[in-house]
């Protein structure tokens, strides 16, 4: 996501963008690697007290997945399951201000921390490796009857919801519609020089490529194109203010989901959003209808 305007560049961003910028020109392919290396890194920040609350509440459990011990949080006891699925940088508490609402309105709540996030261990993931959590998590605790997404939550549950995991309604909150976007935001953060971009699109290509060569790994990851052809009612929720993924990001998923509704909030920006009242108010109700 930009830095807002007043917040000074650490030393540490300063550097890498001098060498990502002036040193990549001349050594496009070790930046290139250091940038695919980068690209896939987690972190991870301080739990709110609302979502530690909403932890501790939870029913815990730890799931493996390809050998990755999940943590898994349940709230509810009966009813039909709402999966919550976090962003980038996200943990599964996020779901706090909608646990209770749901499961006053009867419906189960599931989270997880995606690997690298929360209390899931490691330092790096993928989509695949993310979608492959959902696919686990609908297996072992399935069906599932709508799921929440924040952020790069929507773009991992579009790729699952392509690739075989079932659901009755989705809500698409805060989403990057594609990875050209993600790419330039990326780019742009660290000043990359146009070569080291190249290499790392090159890199990311090898990656995510399909198999066969039909599909490139932009086209195979974006949620614009893994919606198309899905049969799902969604509502879409952005931000006009929102300086990590912009409203038009949210705008173009609503305008390719077929049927999509689009709810347009101000004021809330990219994480405020999943506390708003009002948002998790008609979150219940589209996900109850």
């Amino acid at each position: 996501g930009k830095r807002a305007a007043h917040r000074p560049v650490p030393p540490a961003l300063r550097l890498m963008r001098f060498l990502f910028g002036r040193v990549g020109g001349l050594f496009p392919r070790l930046l290139g690697r250091w940038a695919f290396r980068l690209w896939f890194r987690t972190r991870r920040f301080p739990e709110s007290a609302a979502g530690k609350r909403a932890a501790r509440e939870a029913e815990r459990e730890i799931l493996s997945v390809n050998n990755v011990p999940v943590t898994v949080y349940q709230w509810g006891r009966v009813g039909p399951l709402v999966l919550f699925v976090h962003g980038w940088y996200g943990r599964g508490s996020q779901v706090a201000a909608c646990v209770e609402p749901l499961v006053d309105a009867g419906f189960q709540v599931l989270a997880a921390d995606l690997p690298g996030h929360g209390e899931t261990p490691g330092d790096s993931t993928n989509i695949l490796e993310c979608a492959g959590v959902i696919r686990a998590l609908d297996e072992k605790y399935g069906p599932l009857h709508a799921a929440i997404t924040h952020s790069f939550g929507g773009m991992v549950l579009a790729y699952a919801l392509k690739h075989g995991v079932k659901l009755e309604r989705a809500v698409i909150i805060s989403a990057p519609s594609d990875v050209d976007f993600l790419l330039e935001s990326f780019a742009g953060t660290l000043s990359m020089h146009p070569d080291v971009v190249d290499d790392l699109w090159r890199r990311l290509e090898l990656r995510f490529g399909d198999d066969d060569g039909d599909e490139e790994f932009s086209e195979r990851i974006s949620l614009v194109n893994n919606v198309g052809q899905l049969d799902v009612p969604a509502l879409v929720v952005h931000d006009e203010q929102d300086t990590s993924v912009p409203l038009t990001q949210g705008q173009r998923i609503a305008a390719t989901w077929p049927g999509a509704r689009f709810l347009k909030t101000s004021e809330l920006g990219h994480g405020r959003i999943l506390r708003d009242k009002q948002v998790v108010e008609t979150v219940i109700r589209f996900i109850s209808q």
